[in-house]
């Protein structure tokens, strides 16, 4: 049993496998970038932060930092299976979802206003994670990870789902651009004069589309917007891309 702390967070846990997310912590500074709890090595954190964080993380789940598995993630529709540890970091780089299922062993992803999305199968053993801003989620990377999971004997039907902090609908302003490639259903124009897309139920609306059971999801509130609080989540467009990323992982023991 993992102790959550002012930075670790439980989200969902289905039979063995479990789904965990981080926050920034209680000593963050909103006024610093990078201030606060953040695993990833990419966006310009110092790297003895980083190792820091990574060191901390790996000592309460109870799990070697080397089968903590962190990929550079690049908004591609790229998955990874991962079947033994340690990982390369070429392995993983320019990927945007993992899939394993093997026991103890971590996978996650980076996120500062992207949906975050945890699957779990706890009848197969398999967990799998994804990173999904908008370019991502248009491109494929959560039906890529279903798929990837199928293909390591999961049944979709068998798959439960929790999304991570991330943007609300009422926070994510775009360009007309971006609006014009989502349903109308997941625009609104409600909030200002520039169109707002649902990130979040796009993803809901793909997953079901997958056949993963709707009534196995565990969503999204405004209490886990990353632009409504970044003083507990990191967002970007709150703090600028130069800044930490919370870190969303599942696992099967």
């Amino acid at each position: 049993m993992i102790t959550p702390t002012s930075w670790l967070h439980p989200l969902c846990e289905a039979g063995s496998c479990h789904a965990y997310y981080t926050s920034r912590g209680d000593v963050a500074d909103i006024g610093s970038p990078y201030s606060g709890f953040s695993v990833c090595h990419y966006t310009g954190d110092s790297d003895a932060g980083v190792a820091s964080c990574r060191k901390k993380l790996s000592e309460i789940i109870g799990i070697g930092e080397e089968r903590i598995v962190i990929p550079c993630q690049t908004h591609s529709s790229k998955v990874v299976t991962i079947d033994s540890v340690p990982v390369s970091d070429a392995l993983v780089y320019g990927c945007d979802g993992l899939v394993t299922a093997m026991k103890n062993v971590v996978i996650g992803v980076n996120t500062a206003d992207c949906v975050p999305v945890a699957l779990l199968d706890p009848v197969g053993g398999i967990v799998g994670v994804a990173h999904a801003g908008w370019r991502g989620a248009l491109d494929g990377i959560v039906e890529a990870t279903v798929d990837a999971m199928v293909a390591k004997g999961s049944s979709a039907g068998n798959i439960c789902y929790a999304l991570g902090p991330s943007i609300c609908q009422r926070c994510f302003e775009v360009g007309e651009e971006v609006a014009a490639r989502f349903p109308d259903s997941m625009v609104s124009r409600l909030y200002g004069v520039r169109p707002h897309v649902d990130l979040q139920g796009y993803v809901v609306s793909v997953l079901h589309s997958r056949g993963v059971t709707p009534s196995h999801g565990f969503c999204r509130n405004d209490e886990m917007c990353t632009r409504h609080h970044p003083d507990r989540f990191f967002s970007a467009r709150a703090l600028g891309t130069a800044s930490g990323r919370g870190f969303t992982f599942v696992f099967v023991n």
